[in-house]
């Protein structure tokens, strides 16, 4: 009875506060808050980088936390995929993908679950990650473009569909998509040979 009083009067404070995530934490499943909070313990403890303790996830002052709610969840996923916990890391990376504010987290988030798929060898998640992204590359083709000196880096996701589309024999569409990028400027590292092989 005593725990359970506590639990309901304690401080709400920490990097939940810091983002105001409390609402949205609480409302989460036990198992899942535990996930949560285990992974934020564990990323205090091994990246010597992250700027927090494990007290620091629901307790004490924090302020300027450098996190949006998106990458706090993203690094976190991040934490558990290099300890080889993908279904874990797949449930954060959406959590993250569901609170992120603006498409270029969408995109980074994104990109994360395709190497993810990619690490599974799991060929329908690879699509239906990479689509999503493709989905909303007009809204953060400039901030990725600007983030990388003017002009448009490599994207994952493109150079994954249109391996996937010419895998599942359908060259008519993995050109129609290699050539739309093409055009608007985003790199295809094997470019000239693939689309030879898609017009043979």
């Amino acid at each position: 009875m005593i725990g359970k009083v506590f639990r309901i009067f304690r401080e709400k404070g920490g990097v939940l506060k810091a983002l105001d995530l409390w609402e949205w934490y609480e409302s989460l499943e036990p198992r899942d808050q535990k996930r949560i909070k285990y992974y934020f313990s564990l990323k205090s403890i091994k990246d010597m980088q992250f700027p927090f303790r494990a007290k620091h996830f629901d307790t004490g002052e924090v302020n300027n936390p450098g996190y949006t709610k998106a990458t706090l969840l993203g690094t976190l996923a991040q934490t558990a995929l290099l300890d080889g916990k993908y279904e874990d890391a797949e449930w954060l990376y959406l959590r993250a993908f569901e609170l992120s504010e603006s498409p270029y987290e969408k995109h980074l988030i994104l990109n994360d679950l395709v190497m993810l798929s990619q690490k599974l060898k799991d060929f329908e998640r690879m699509e239906r990650y990479a689509q999503m992204d493709l989905d909303i590359f007009e809204g953060y083709k400039e901030e990725i473009k600007d983030k990388n000196g003017g002009t448009l880096p490599q994207i994952n996701s493109y150079e994954i569909m249109v391996y996937l589309l010419e895998r599942k024999g359908d060259k008519k569409s993995a050109l129609e998509l290699l050539e739309r990028f093409h055009s608007e400027g985003v790199p295809h590292p094997f470019y000239e040979e693939v689309k030879r092989r898609l017009t043979a």
